[in-house]
């Protein structure tokens, strides 16, 4: 029951960067609330550490693909 293409398919890095932008989020959204003091920079941060922290995950896997 081996094929080819179940040897060659690799995990999709989407789950890990879903996940770090979550995580990546929260900690900014939260750095952000302590100096604004507002739900406006708590909102602000999260977008901002959720766009930022998904990015990287996925530049790594794309260079770690094209290092292979």
């Amino acid at each position: 029951m081996n094929s080819s293409r179940t040897e060659n398919r690799k995990p999709s890095p989407l789950p890990r960067a879903f996940l770090a932008g979550l995580i990546a989020g929260i900690a900014a959204g939260y750095v952000s609330y302590l100096l604004v003091q507002s739900i406006v920079g708590f909102i602000i941060g999260f977008v901002v550490g959720a766009v930022i922290g998904s990015q990287t995950v996925l530049s790594m896997a794309r260079a770690k693909e094209e290092a292979q």
